[in-house]
C-alpha cells in the first residue's frame, strides 16, 4: 500500500501543463497495463458550470475539464482519490464594465456589448470514496487549485459598424491559490471489459479564498458544478 501511495504523490509531482499531453497519452496507452485490483487510473473529461459569488449582474459561465484520476483502493469499499486536472476554468459573462486602468481605453469602451472574465486553474483534489452499492459511490475530500490565468475581456462599438475587443491579463490582480471542498457522486455505466470502463459524475465544490488580491469590499469566491465521465483502466 505504501508504493501505491508513494506512486501517486510522484504521480502528482510530476504532473504539470508541460506534460499533460504526455501523461494522459501514457495512460491511455499503458494505463491497462499497470492497473490492479488496488491500483488504477482514469481519464476524466467533463464540463463545468461556474459561479463566481459577489457579483450583483453577470451570466454564469460554462467550460470544459479534462484530467487524470488515480484510483487507490484501501479496502473493499473505501478508496483514495487523487486527481491532476491541469484544464479546469472559472468564469462569469456580462458584468458591468470594470476600469481597464487606462483611461484612453476606458473611454472607448462605453456601453460595451460584453464584459467578460475568465480564470484558469489547475485542480488537485484529494478525495475518500466510499463504495455504496455494485455501482454507485460517494466522494469527498479538499481540493487545492493553482492559478495559471486570468483574464478580462471587453468588446465595445465605440464607432458604427466597428467593434473593439480588449482583452487585458489581471492575473497580478488575483490570488495564485484557491483552496475548495469538493463533493462527488459516481455512477458505473459501463461495467469493466478487457479492463476498461464507463463511470459518470456529478460533483460540486465550494471554494473559500476570495479571489482578489488586497480586496477591502465584496468578497469573491467559487462554486462549481461539474458533470462528465470517466474511463478506467481497471483490473477485472
Amino acid at each position: 500500500m505504501k508504493k501505491y501511495i508513494l506512486t501517486s504523490l510522484l504521480f502528482l509531482i510530476l504532473s504539470s501543463a508541460a506534460v499533460q499531453g504526455q501523461a494522459a497519452l501514457l495512460v491511455l496507452i499503458f494505463g491497462d497495463k499497470v492497473a490492479t485490483e488496488n491500483f488504477y487510473f482514469s481519464l476524466k473529461l467533463g464540463a463545468t458550470y461556474s459561479i463566481i459569488h459577489g457579483y450583483e449582474d453577470g451570466k454564469n459561465a460554462m467550460s470544459l475539464n479534462f484530467g487524470l484520476v488515480n484510483n487507490i483502493r484501501l479496502t473493499d469499499n473505501l478508496s483514495l482519490i487523487p486527481e491532476f486536472l491541469p484544464l479546469s476554468s472559472r468564469g462569469i459573462k456580462d458584468v458591468p464594465l470594470l476600469t481597464t486602468g487606462d483611461p484612453d481605453l476606458d473611454d472607448l469602451l462605453v456601453d460595451p456589448e460584453s464584459s467578460d472574465r475568465k480564470l484558469n486553474y489547475i485542480d488537485i483534489p484529494v478525495l475518500l470514496k466510499v463504495k455504496l452499492s455494485d455501482r454507485f459511490s460517494i466522494s469527498a475530500g479538499p481540493q487545492i487549485s493553482f492559478l495559471t490565468g486570468a483574464t478580462d475581456t471587453y468588446k465595445s462599438s465605440p464607432i458604427d459598424d466597428v467593434i473593439l475587443t480588449a482583452e487585458l491579463d489581471i492575473k497580478s490582480e488575483i490570488n495564485t491559490i484557491d483552496a475548495s471542498a469538493v463533493i462527488d457522486f459516481e455512477y458505473i455505466l459501463v461495467p469493466p471489459r478487457g479492463g476498461k470502463g464507463i463511470n459518470i459524475y456529478v460533483r460540486y465544490s465550494k471554494g473559500f479564498v476570495d479571489l482578489v488580491k488586497e480586496n477591502s469590499g465584496t468578497k469573491y469566491t467559487t462554486s462549481l458544478i461539474q458533470f462528465g465521465a470517466t474511463f478506467p483502466f481497471v483490473k477485472e
